[in-house]
């Protein structure tokens, strides 16, 4: 189910005050120079942002202007700035002069004036956790979305820090503080990059019996015991990739104790145009590290937890991660990461015998987290997608045996064997990792009744034949059903549903047993010499020689008279 995580609103619209003719500031205080608006695209009902007025504008003479440090935001700035002891106006003012580029409408500014825009928040943010409330600093504007755009209408012109403080949607996150400046333009308009990151997990099934095509990528599968089960994690980068000087991307997934992950992990890179889809592998470029491991000795057991992420390229005290960074694949031909590539992990993983049989099954959840402040670097603030969820699910058979007459002797119960049709419509003895042996014998139990069963078996076409038949009783027809399974396939909590083997079969979904009844009926024994069936058979002679007698006595006197 995708998992759609919202970030990364504009990173900052570039301060213009290295593009005006600056004046500097002023050394008096005095009101700002007429009023402005601010519009901003692309935001979601119910976002809300915060303005603070930095500075003001105080004169304006052509493309020339003149700021004044808003006294309110002095003491911060001259924080965010790195500025010590006694400092003017005129100092201020010239250190963000420093930092500012020639864009004044879009967000892609220079690092520097990004990581002010970030500073500065934190200066302020540091003031207002301050036990001390005195000094609080609230905002001078303060305006809710009620659709795409957001307005901030007729305000004093000035030098601005906008924050995002509420998102709208609820699956949104948007951390990044950004700069405008309104001093020479009446009407401005700025596009907040809400880029979308989003996270899929897919389980791949082994047969298309739940209406998924063959080797689709869904959210439900079910297996056998023994089995390699295909995963694959999607993720997706956001529209402002370029906004962010690095950017940190880790996969985190999560097995269920009855999934064991294979050594065979990859990661690609994958690149979609309008005739083709490049699929490049960079494992390499990856670290896959488990930080929880497997222990299935345990109680509960524990499944195992891992990560992959993009490689650190700086030191372990510097440490850096940055996915951009990537620029070959395995076989070192180019790769280019942009805010349309789609970066995907695909391993196997076996069904255990620890696996959880019936409707619980055995999940596997993953989530992404990756940099969401594109005014830090990509070891600053990171967040995470929402977990996604795929599950593997396997079933058994459970057979009772019945008797019409009386029971067999306790050392000779009957045998049964499990076959199951392969791919070539054949039917083979059925084995896995939990049940080795395809032949298994009746057990006795405790309440006197005699069952047999195979565990962690998967949907398909399976066959029963009595392989050993107890003494005086006839061997039972072979018994051919078929397991079938009714699991989502697309869901964000994948259930089964249903649970059947036909006609003679019982299907209980929350156990994952397919169970019926065998009988088998005594048999009645030939006649053997000596036996009631000789005596009947010389009586039956013995009349049939007597009648004949009296016959032929009959006949030689009626000939004589």
């Amino acid at each position: 189910m995708k998992k759609v995580w919202k970030g990364f609103a504009a990173a900052v619209s570039a301060a213009a005050i290295a593009a005006t003719g600056f004046i500097g500031a002023t050394s008096a205080s005095a009101d700002p120079v007429g009023t402005g608006n601010i519009t901003l695209n692309g935001t979601v009902a119910d976002d809300q942002y915060e303005g603070y007025r930095l500075l003001n504008v105080t004169g304006i003479s052509g493309t020339s202007v003149a700021y004044e440090v808003n006294d309110k935001y002095a003491a911060v700035l001259k924080t965010a700035l790195g500025l010590t002891g006694d400092v003017t106006d005129k100092q201020i003012v010239d250190g963000i002069k420093a930092l500012s580029t020639n864009d004044t409408t879009t967000n892609s500014d220079s690092h520097n004036v990004r990581a002010f825009a970030a500073e500065v928040m934190t200066a302020i943010n540091a003031v207002n956790n301050d036990a001390d409330d005195t000094n609080n600093i609230g905002p001078d504007l303060t305006e809710t979305a009620r659709g795409t755009s957001l307005a901030f209408t007729d305000i004093p012109r000035g030098y601005y820090l906008f924050n995002q403080t509420v998102n709208g949607d609820p699956d949104a996150n948007t951390d990044s503080s950004f700069i405008v400046d309104t001093a020479l333009d009446t009407d401005t308009n700025i596009a907040v990059k809400n880029g979308t990151v989003t996270l899929v997990k897919k389980v791949q099934d082994n047969d298309t019996s739940n209406g998924q095509t063959a080797n689709q990528w869904i959210d439900g599968a079910d297996y056998n015991i023994g089995d390699d089960v295909p995963f694959q994690l999607t993720g997706t980068l956001p529209k402002n990739l370029t906004s962010f000087d690095t950017f940190n991307y880790v996969f985190h997934d999560s097995l269920s104790a009855g999934l064991t992950r294979n050594n065979d992990l990859k990661v690609y890179a994958v690149n979609v145009n309008e005739t083709t889809t490049t699929k490049q592998d960079i494992t390499g470029s990856f670290d896959v590290k488990t930080t929880t491991a497997q222990d299935l000795t345990s109680d509960p057991k524990v499944g195992e937890t891992f990560t992959v992420s993009v490689k650190n390229t700086g030191t372990e005290a510097d440490p850096v991660y940055n996915l951009m960074a990537i620029t070959t694949d395995a076989d070192g031909a180019a790769v280019s990461i942009t805010k349309d590539t789609k970066i995907v992990v695909e391993y196997t993983a076996k069904l255990n015998t620890s696996a959880v049989i019936g409707s619980t099954g055995n999940p596997n959840t993953a989530k992404l987290e990756f940099s969401n402040n594109s005014n830090h670097d990509g070891t600053g603030d990171t967040e995470f997608t929402p977990d996604d969820k795929v599950t593997v699910f396997t079933y058994k058979v459970d057979v009772e045996k019945t008797f019409d007459v009386g029971a067999p002797a306790d050392n000779d119960l009957p045998k049964f064997t499990l076959y199951k049709k392969n791919a070539s419509g054949t039917y083979v003895e059925y084995t896995n990792d939990k049940e080795p042996n395809a032949e298994k014998t009746v057990v006795k139990g405790a309440d006197g009744k005699y069952t047999i069963g195979w565990e962690g078996i998967d949907a398909g076409e399976y066959k029963l034949v009595e392989t050993h038949i107890p003494a005086g009783y006839n061997q039972a027809a072979d018994v051919v059903f078929t397991v079938t399974a009714d699991h989502d396939i697309d869901s964000e909590d994948p259930k089964l549903n249903s649970l059947g083997g036909g006609d003679a079969f019982t299907g209980t979904v929350s156990t994952g047993s397919v169970a019926t009844t065998i009988e088998n009926k005594s048999g009645n024994e030939l006649p053997s010499t000596g036996g009631m069936g000789t005596t009947v058979l010389y009586v039956a002679g013995a009349a049939i020689v007597l009648i004949a007698g009296i016959g032929l006595a009959v006949a030689l006197r009626r000939r004589q008279a």
